[in-house]
Order: structure tokens, then sequence, then C-alpha cells
């Protein structure tokens, strides 16, 4: 398969899922009431949540700071913040493309290997990320038992385990590569060096980049700062989820509060793990479709809701990481071709 086919690939299933999931998302809502709703609602709190979703950008960018120390003693902070920006505002248009984005803008920036900046995006995602939402939600189910069987009859602890195993067996595997360099050569030696020694030189060189970003894995001085930098990001990501409520009123007429706020954001993450845009009808269709499951909410406030709560972040990443787009561009950090094996 090509890379043009894979490409085409890519974009016509986001296209389906952000279609599809549109239609889902307000098929059978009354669209006057809708828009009834979104009129309803108070705009003052739902900008004030602008700043807040900035600052949990500026957090990630923070620890993203912290985990690069080992490798990169002087890492300013506005290129992190920049490239974590563009990032989101390239992952609204194509999916996971931002992934890739961000590592490099940073690599050009600051002259250093790409390999070994992209270490650290896995490193964040594997590590730090799901281990953190995991939690989130296995402490959602502990409290909010009786709500998701009323939402989700069908999941069970049993199904949450499971996803906790493989973020565990992803995890191991990092650490293996890292603290058993000798284990890693051993399997590069005995699967790809036998065929070719061009190949296992190019992965040679690959891990033992990887192994550099790696390096804040054996600095322990430093795990208590990135679990408070982790746990800060994602209390911070929830905020505007709550505050939100106040926009519509729910606390009052629902009584939700800051635990609901985390169930509905713990369901709209799953949106932006699947292949879609920015989480583009996915984080409607699956928010929208919980509060009314659980909360018994008419469809058309519960849309609103989600469309507000998404639409603030999908607007702030997509117009301030489209400001730094064009600041990178015009310093020529944004990539004409993919990185070759010298930037690696």
């Amino acid at each position: 398969m090509t890379q043009k086919t894979k490409s085409t690939l890519r974009i016509s299933i986001s296209i389906v899922l952000v279609v599809g999931s549109l239609y889902y998302a307000q098929n059978g809502i009354d669209l006057s009431a809708l828009m009834v709703s979104l009129k309803r609602a108070n705009y003052w709190w739902i900008l004030a949540t602008v700043p807040v979703v900035l600052f949990s950008h500026w957090l990630r960018a923070f620890r993203w700071k912290t985990m690069l120390k080992p490798t990169i003693k002087h890492a300013k902070l506005s290129n992190l913040f920049s490239a974590v920006m563009v990032g989101y505002a390239v992952n609204n248009v194509l999916p996971k493309g931002g992934e890739f984005l961000r590592p490099l803008i940073f690599s050009r920036r600051e002259k250093i290997s790409f390999s070994m900046v992209m270490a650290t995006i896995v490193l964040e995602r594997f590590i730090f990320d799901m281990p953190v939402t995991l939690l989130l939600a296995a402490g959602v189910f502990i409290f909010m038992r009786n709500d998701i069987a009323i939402a989700y009859p069908n999941f069970t602890l049993s199904q949450l385990t499971g996803m906790g195993v493989l973020v565990a067996l992803a995890s191991a595997c990092i650490l293996l590569l890292v603290l058993y360099p000798r284990l890693t050569e051993w399997i590069l030696q005995y699967t790809i060096r036998r065929f070719s020694e061009k190949i296992y030189l190019k992965f040679h060189a690959l891990v033992e980049s990887f192994r550099t970003g790696f390096e804040i894995v054996k600095t322990p001085s430093q795990y208590f700062r990135l679990i408070l930098e982790s746990l800060a990001i994602w209390f911070v990501y929830i905020i505007p989820m709550w505050m939100s409520f106040y926009a519509f009123g729910f606390q009052t007429s629902l009584g939700l509060n800051f635990g609901d706020a985390t169930f509905l954001f713990i369901i709209g993450t799953i949106a932006f793990i699947l292949p879609a845009p920015g989480g583009v009808g996915l984080f409607h269709t699956l928010v929208a479709g919980a509060m009314m499951k659980l909360y018994r909410m008419n469809g058309a406030e519960a849309l609103a809701y989600a469309t507000l709560t998404h639409g603030v972040g999908y607007m702030v990443t997509s117009l301030v990481g489209g400001f730094y787009f064009v600041l990178e561009n015009k310093g020529h950090h944004l990539p004409t071709h993919p990185p070759n094996q010298d930037t690696v």
C-alpha cells in the first residue's frame, strides 16, 4: 500500500467518523430546541473557560520541559508551548498528525535529534497520560458505579482492567528498552541484523536516540514532580467541563458537581483517541448520549452543552495553534518533507 493510498484511507475513515457521529448526535433532536438551548446559555461562563483551557496546555508544555531536563538543561518554555499548540491545531484537521509535528518543530528549533524528542512524546502518552486516564476512570467506576450502570449497562470493571493490562504491557516494553539496553541489543542482533546490516544500523541508531529521550525514567528525583504535574494537567482539563455546568444552570437544576464533570471528561476523552479530527462529532455523541441516559436530560440541552464545551477547546487550539503555526512557518521550522536519517 502506497503512502498516498494510506493517507486517502485515513482521511476517508476520519470523514466517515465525523459525518456519521454528527448525524447520530443530532438524530432525533429538535434543532430549533437546540438553538434555544444555545441562546439561553450564559456565555460569560463559557468565556471564562478560555484562560483555563490555555493554562492546561501551558501545563503540558511545562511538564514536557521537566521530561526533557536530563538531556536538554535549558529548553525554552515558549518554544515548547508553541510546539504543543501547533500540534493540537494540526490534530483538529489531521488526526494524530500533531503528534508527529510537535516534536519535529521543537527539534528543529533547538537543533536536536527528532527521535530523541519523539521518545518523550511516546513516554508522555504511555507512562503518564494513559495511566492517569485509567486511574481517573477507575475512580469514577468505583464512586459512580450506579451511574455508570445506568448509562453503560454493558460496561464492566473487567473491561477497564483489560485496558489497564494493555497499557501496563506497553509501559513495560518502554521501560525494558530504557533500563535493559543489552536485552534490546540482543533482540536487534537476533531479529534484524541476521537479515540486513543496513537496517540493523538504522534501528540501532533509532533505539539509542530514543533511549536518550527516555533519560527522565532514570531520574527518580523527578518522579514526584512529574506525578504532580500530570495530575495538575488532568485536573485543569476537567475544570472547563465543570464550569460549563454553570453556563446552563445544571449545578442547580440537576445537582451536577465536579464528580459529574470528571465522568463526562473521561467519556469525552475516548473521542480524542479515535481517528476523528479534533474529536468532532464523536465527542458530541458520547457526552450528549451519556448526559441523556444518566441525567434524563432532553437531547437539545445535552447536545448544546457538548457543543459549547467542545467548541471552546477546538477554537482555542485552532486559533492559538494557527497563530503559532504561522510563526513557525516564518521561522522555517515546519517540515517540507519527512525527517531523514540525519534528523534522527
